[in-house]
């Protein structure tokens, strides 16, 4: 029997909010935003930029934290 790997979701605390940011099993191009266990779209990396889809605004500050945990790790 084979056994995949979980996903490795990461958290970010800002303030009030928890942020899980998600990779999408099978396309490690995407990952899954979520704040306060409520989905808020997706992050789209591609040729090394990153976007957010979906139609849920996520402030500036908050942004820029979930793409440094991405890119870098940083995500305490």
């Amino acid at each position: 029997m084979k056994s995949k790997a979980a996903t490795e979701t990461k958290h970010v605390k800002i303030g009030a909010d928890l942020i899980a940011i998600e990779p999408v099993k099978g396309d490690e191009n995407l990952f899954r935003i979520n704040i306060n266990n409520a989905f808020k779209g997706y992050v789209i990396r591609k040729n090394g930029e990153y976007s957010l889809t979906g139609q849920t605004p996520i402030a500036p500050v908050i942004y820029a934290r979930i793409i440094d945990c991405i890119k870098n790790g940083l995500c305490s």
